[in-house]
């Protein structure tokens, strides 16, 4: 929701490999996107958004909606509009109002068995996408619908569907896997969006032991992202090398630039064939939920394999 914590870590094929030539703040977001929009005219040009994109299967047959494409669409219109005001109120909550609470209110009086009274479900796991799910290597993400908690998602998925992804399709922008597998999405120039996860993806270059929000900790992980990249074929400009030397820093926001120099990584080495993009054919998962991109099913705990085909 903060300016100060949208930041972007851009990188650019070279003859060789990959060049990371910035990371900076993101800025307005009209303008950003209209610069992704001008970019996508001739280039083929992957945003990774540290962000859900989709819903959780049941919640769309409660609305009555198909799929997020159809989605997308209605939320275009004034009849949903509702839609972005997260409830105050437990009885505000409805299938076309499901994100809740507002604030954290006079303690005890606002609880998660609000939202779920409201959607008819019996458990919080119910409210996780499967992506969103534990696995042998990270907790569950924090559902969507509740947000409350320092590792709530929802407000910003709200504010970045508003002003990026719906303008974004307006504009031709592909959203993965909505507009089909990454190689689909990638036949000619254009933009397309991507769910990523920092947190699946650290371990994808060899980060065990981090503490993000502690510069010391990002410093070491920063050295270790060197060394990674040295492998890889992937320079960082020194510019760039001496911003992060220090580990981003002390000010607030810089364990989200941090995030972003890990994102456009872990979508380097998917680019570059080294990691599966690892989409499940399931069209409950295509067509509506979505997923992270490198994320691989079979690490999800408690979950058969027949239900991650």
């Amino acid at each position: 929701m903060s300016a100060k914590g949208r930041w972007v870590a851009k990188a650019r094929r070279s003859d060789h490999g990959w060049v990371i030539h910035a990371i900076e703040p993101v800025g307005m977001l009209n303008q950003f996107r209209q610069s992704l929009s001008d970019l996508g005219r001739d280039q083929t040009i992957w945003l990774g958004l540290d962000m859900p994109i989709g819903f959780v299967d049941f919640w769309y047959d409660g609305a009555n909606v198909k799929d997020f494409k159809t989605l997308l669409g209605l939320l275009h219109g004034d009849n949903w509009q509702k839609f972005f005001d997260v409830c105050s109120t437990p009885d505000e909550i409805t299938y076309q109002r499901p994100f809740y609470p507002q604030n954290s209110g006079i303690k005890g009086s606002v609880k998660r068995e609000h939202l779920l009274t409201a959607l008819h479900l019996t458990d919080f796991r119910e409210l996780h996408r499967r992506c969103e799910l534990a696995t042998i290597d990270r907790n569950a993400a924090c559902p969507s619908f509740w947000t409350l908690g320092a590792n709530q998602v929802g407000k910003g998925m709200l504010h970045g569907l508003e002003n990026l992804i719906i303008p974004g399709q307006q504009d031709g922008f592909h959203i993965w896997p909505f507009s089909g597998n990454l190689a689909t999405c990638t036949q000619r120039p254009g933009v397309t969006l991507i769910e990523t996860y920092p947190g699946e993806i650290y371990r994808w270059l060899n980060i065990s032991e981090l503490t993000k929000s502690n510069q010391e900790s990002r410093k070491d992980a920063v050295k270790q992202l060197g060394v990674y990249a040295a492998q890889n074929a992937i320079e960082i400009s020194p510019a760039v090398l001496t911003d992060i030397a220090s580990g981003f820093g002390p000010e607030q926001g810089k364990d989200d630039a941090f995030d972003a120099l890990v994102g456009v990584m872990g979508l380097i080495r998917i680019a570059d064939g080294k990691r599966p993009e690892h989409l499940p054919t399931d069209p409950t998962i295509t067509k509506r939920e979505g997923w992270i991109v490198g994320m691989d099913a079979d690490t999800i705990k408690h979950q058969s394999k027949d239900q991650t085909k």
